[in-house]
């Protein structure tokens, strides 16, 4: 596509709206963008290659919904209903509102809200890590050419089929892109709140990666907040040692499924099975969560 198309009117690429952001928000990656437009939190528009075309004020409210949920654990459902209450980056106050109108004076602003206590910051932590994780239908994407930055092409064993149509963007979760960001322990339980004795009871149950010589790892960060969120229902590290075991089964399991049909004689074959393993831990995901809704049974009192 021409630099005359990507850059109309201004707009940026997510490549550049991901160098923007990384000052601010280090964990920010393309995936992260992407779940956000599909959850319609934010709505870029599309070349007629198909390109992601950000404006300014794109980015502006990414910046705003990022905040809210670094700095205030709001989970997503509440950033949306405040959205659509006219609130957002540069509309906390409605212009069109008769009661701001030349000779009207404002009502007053509302009393700030009392900081929320360390239990519901973790409850909200927890709200906002299941509405990342929620699985989800992606709209129908438009259609794209092969030089479009964020497309995935899934090319069968025996080629491509001339007739196929490209396929929709893939959104990669088992390797989600800022991996490079690193955390001091401090910065874990300052941003978790756990104290010093829960995160070594995280360590001596295996459960939170061990740091590097640069640090934390960002799965480290993202471990600890839910971790923090169980330990506000009274939930003990030895009881999430079920979920460490749960997962390294599922990766042997995974490993045993794709990795013999990785070979070095078939230079397609890596990004093939880097496929099929994202496919398949969506697959697991989701049955993990039907048959936990089976287990469970009817919602208490219904």
């Amino acid at each position: 596509m021409a630099d005359s198309e990507r850059l109309n009117d201004g707009s940026r690429s997510i490549g550049e709206i991901l160098d923007d952001l990384r000052g601010d928000f280090p964990d920010i990656s393309v995936s992260k963008i992407r779940f956000l437009e599909s959850q319609g939190l934010i709505t870029p528009e599309r070349s007629p290659s198909g390109y992601r075309q950000f404006s300014e004020g794109d980015l502006d409210l990414l910046r705003w919904i990022l905040r809210q949920q670094r700095d205030a654990y709001l989970p997503l459902k509440v950033i949306r209903r405040r959205l659509k209450e006219g609130d957002g980056p540069g509309r906390e106050v409605d212009l069109g509102d008769p009661a701001l109108s030349p000779g009207n004076t404002p009502a007053p602003s509302p009393e700030p809200a009392p900081a929320p206590a360390p239990t519901a910051v973790r409850a909200a932590a927890a709200s906002m890590m299941v509405d990342q994780a929620r699985l989800t239908l992606p709209d129908p994407a438009p259609a794209l050419s092969p030089d479009d930055e964020d497309a995935v092409w899934l090319v069968p064993a025996d080629g491509p089929d001339p007739a196929a149509p490209p396929v929709a963007p893939v959104a990669d979760e088992l390797w989600p892109d800022g991996g490079e960001a690193t955390y001091s322990r401090n910065d874990i339980r300052q941003q978790t709140g756990l104290d010093e004795r829960s995160m070594s009871e995280l360590e001596s149950f295996g459960l939170l990666p061990p740091g590097g010589p640069e640090g934390y790892g960002p799965e480290a960060l993202r471990i600890a907040e839910i971790a923090a969120a169980f330990f506000a229902h009274g939930v003990e590290a030895r009881h999430l040692r079920m979920y460490k075991t749960s997962a390294e089964r599922e990766a042997a399991f995974l490993g045993q499924v794709v990795m013999p049909k990785v070979s070095p004689r078939d230079p397609g074959s890596a990004a093939r099975a880097t496929d099929a393993l994202t496919e398949l831990a969506r697959l697991g995901a989701a049955l993990r969560l039907s048959m936990l809704r089976v287990s469970i049974g009817p919602a208490p009192g219904g």
